[in-house]
């Protein structure tokens, strides 16, 4: 299967000396559950673990059923794809332990303060939207397939270049925030249909780019619009869901105009800060596992708004650049050509 063509950010890192962090794993399994069975509450509780909310929605009507936000479950069933097995995912089991998430549409994760970042989770399809996309349904048609599409004949059937996403959206003092995270559940953008994929097991999904958050809210899109909304089901699955304390450590705000360029960039890539108020900063660079690739420490910008940053050793891909002055720190993606 093609890898993911979507992977964003690194875990926060911080160098020597600076404020420690406290990170909390969300398994899941601190819930109890029966066998094959999963969080249902009719009066719309959200339930809690650690510093995060996981919201909750029931509708009453036509006899009851799961309206919004996210469930815990432990439902194994990876065959039947109908609106009957709505929990379980295509996986089968979980990342970790017995228990998992399975989280819809505009489902919202808030947090018990406003100091928390999340660091990552585990995603992958659930059966219902894995087989939908595959196989087509009564609404949705099968990934690739013209039919329906308008295309006419300028694509060739099973060609068509469908996607199937979740954005994860960060928001602070209730005002969603510029930066935003995205992960394909399914990508056939790519020519001809060998690259083509349906993710079909538990992928890592970094969001430290977000930085500090009181609540992240997910959404779901897909090509597939034909009747005015997402034709698959708007589902999918998490665990292992890491978040962490930046206690000590604010925002990086009194750099003004803080940008990388040229990016992407081949050989070098100039950091410009528009201040010459610091008198000194800290430079990571990262790859996309958070792997440290390059670091410039103790750098001294007095009458400076701007440095250097050689680039010509890295390979091609996504990076992290991130800049840490006295307390404070940011991050700013960089792609290397």
């Amino acid at each position: 299967m093609k890898k993911t063509i979507t992977k964003i950010a690194i875990a926060l890192s911080f160098l020597s000396g600076w404020s420690s962090v406290a990170q909390t794993t969300v398994t899941f399994d601190t819930f109890t559950l029966s066998p094959n069975s999963y969080y249902q509450d009719n009066v719309s509780t959200p339930f809690s673990s650690g510093a995060a909310i996981f919201d909750y929605e029931w509708d009453p009507s036509f006899g009851g059923y799961w309206s919004g936000g996210t469930s815990y479950t432990n439902v194994n069933d990876t065959v039947n794809g109908t609106y009957t097995n709505l929990y379980g995912n295509i996986t089968g089991t979980a990342f970790s332990g017995t228990n998992y998430a399975t989280t819809k549409n505009n489902a919202v994760i808030s947090f018990t303060n406003n100091t928390t970042a999340v660091n990552g989770f585990y995603l992958t399809n659930t059966t219902y939207a894995w087989k939908s996309i595959k196989n087509g349904d009564s609404f949705a048609r099968k990934f690739g397939d013209t039919t329906g599409t308008g295309s006419g004949t300028s694509i060739a059937q099973g060609e068509y270049p469908d996607w199937f996403k979740v954005i994860v959206r960060g928001y602070r003092g209730g005002i969603m925030i510029n930066d935003s995270v995205e992960f394909y559940l399914a990508d056939y953008r790519a020519a001809g249909t060998i690259n083509d994929y349906v993710v079909k097991n538990w992928q890592y999904l970094n969001c430290s780019i977000l930085g500090q958050v009181d609540s992240i809210k997910f959404e779901m899109k897909s090509s597939d619009t034909s009747f005015g909304f997402i034709n698959q089901p708007a589902f999918f699955s998490i665990d292992n869901f890491v978040t962490q304390s930046t206690v000590g450590i604010e925002e990086l705000t009194n750099l003004s105009n803080l940008s990388l360029y040229p990016n992407p960039t081949i050989e070098l890539t100039t950091l410009s800060y528009g201040s010459n108020s610091v008198s000194e900063l800290n430079i990571t660079i990262s790859d996309i596992t958070g792997k440290e690739v390059k670091r410039i420490t103790s750098q001294t910008n007095i009458g400076k708004n701007s440095i250097g940053l050689n680039t010509e050793t890295l390979e091609s891909g996504i990076y992290f650049v991130t800049i840490y002055s006295q307390n404070a720190s940011k991050k700013i993606k960089l792609i290397k050509l």
